[in-house]
């Protein structure tokens, strides 16, 4: 097989990712002593393993670094240094000019350019949460994509390693400015994987490269496993990653190509992905979710191009960022106006058992391609596994 054809290997990167999860939690858990206890341990296993060529080393490697991580610095490490006050003061100055651009629209405009949601007022909260479209608010991969999407094509280079570094640093930028949530972590980790791979000449493997930016979010973050936007958003691409090829091939071959086909199939793959956390997080499915994503992201280029660089060149050029604020704010009034307008009632649903919840997420795999391969008969072991994780949810 040609060097180009090369894939990500997907085991030692699954290994490297359940590693840092149970160093997070036992980062979270366990007394000092017994984490340097581990340390000490990890470090020979990882030689071992390394000096065996395994590229399993990746597990222990990742387990020692959260580890070291979780035991030797904060939570939340130079919050109080000089660079985090002055990312402080420009992430105010940018909630700022949010603030004088959108006026009766601040709120939203905060929501969907920066992640802010804390001048919305909770009748706002529960008309976005009970229409689906509050995980718009959280700015995420699709935030990320569009941005990265216009840079790539205002700033054009054959050198693949500038290109890269040049990601980065706006990376580590919009991830500053946005307040490093996972989302956009999550986010900003899987597009430098799949230009890591391009500069490697390597086929991007999801799967692979899905890990590897669970990993190094608990890297940056051990404790954040516990949060409801990491759950959420690593669930959505889990969903994704898993089904959305099933659900796609489940169109006649013709329409697989569609665009509105790939939206379709990755929006309910995420849904299904995320369905376990939505119950055990809010209790509620907002069903309306996935048809009214699907009518109103073709608004968020406009509202993320148009909005965002105004609202960044706004102390600079406060005239030209008004002219530039125009579209955007108009499809911010969109999306607020179907909130508004639409009473539609959310699905209950009972809050499933933590190890449900696994067996669920283990259901999920044994039924997607990654799992399959290329096998023609129907998945019966994932299926009768789902089946059994969704009584057990609704029994227990």
């Amino acid at each position: 097989m040609e060097e180009t054809n090369r894939r990500f290997h997907t085991r030692p990167a699954a290994g490297a990712a359940l590693g840092a999860l149970l160093a997070a939690i036992l980062g979270s858990l366990a007394p000092d002593w017994i984490l340097l206890l581990l340390c000490a341990l990890l470090v020979p296993v990882t030689a071992f393993l390394f000096r065996k060529r395994s590229a399993l080393f990746l597990l222990p490697l990742l387990m020692l670094f959260v580890l070291v991580r979780s035991t030797l610095l904060p939570a939340k490490p130079f919050e109080d240094g000089a660079i985090a006050q002055f990312l402080f003061r420009l992430r105010a100055s940018l909630l700022g000019n949010a603030d004088a651009l959108f006026s009766d629209e601040a709120a939203a405009a905060r929501g969907l350019l920066l992640g802010n949601t804390d001048m919305m007022t909770a009748s706002e909260h529960a008309q976005y949460a009970n229409t689906g479209l509050l995980h718009l608010f959280a700015v995420s991969g699709l935030h990320v994509t569009v941005l990265v999407g216009m840079l790539s094509g205002l700033v054009r280079t054959r050198n693949r390693a500038l290109s890269l570094a040049m990601l980065a640093v706006f990376l580590l930028f919009f991830c500053a400015i946005t307040g490093f949530t996972a989302s956009v972590l999550r986010a900003a980790f899987v597009l430098i994987g799949f230009r890591v791979s391009r500069l490697l000449d390597r086929r991007p493997d999801a799967p692979s490269i899905f890990c590897l930016a669970f990993a190094l979010t608990l890297l940056v973050e051990p404790f954040a496993f516990r949060k409801a936007g990491f759950q959420l958003s690593f669930a959505a691409m889990g969903g994704m990653v898993l089904l959305a090829r099933t659900f796609r091939k489940a169109f006649p071959r013709r329409m697989r190509g569609w665009k509105i086909v790939s939206a379709l199939s990755g929006s309910i793959a995420a849904t299904v992905g995320m369905l376990p956390f939505l119950a055990y997080r809010f209790g509620a499915l907002a069903w309306a979710s996935i048809p009214l994503s699907i009518l109103l992201i073709p608004t968020m280029p406009v509202i993320l191009l148009c909005g965002f660089f105004a609202v960044l060149l706004y102390g600079i050029a406060p005239h030209f960022s008004e002219i530039l604020s125009y579209p955007a704010y108009g499809a911010i009034k969109l999306i607020a106006s179907a909130a508004q307008s639409l009473d539609v009632p959310v699905l209950r649903l009972p809050a499933p058992q933590p190890w449900v919840i696994a067996l669920y997420f283990l259901a999920l795999l044994l039924c997607s391609p990654l799992f399959l391969r290329n096998r023609k008969r129907p998945p019966w072991i994932g299926l009768g596994l789902l089946t059994v994780s969704i009584l057990l949810w609704f029994l227990l």
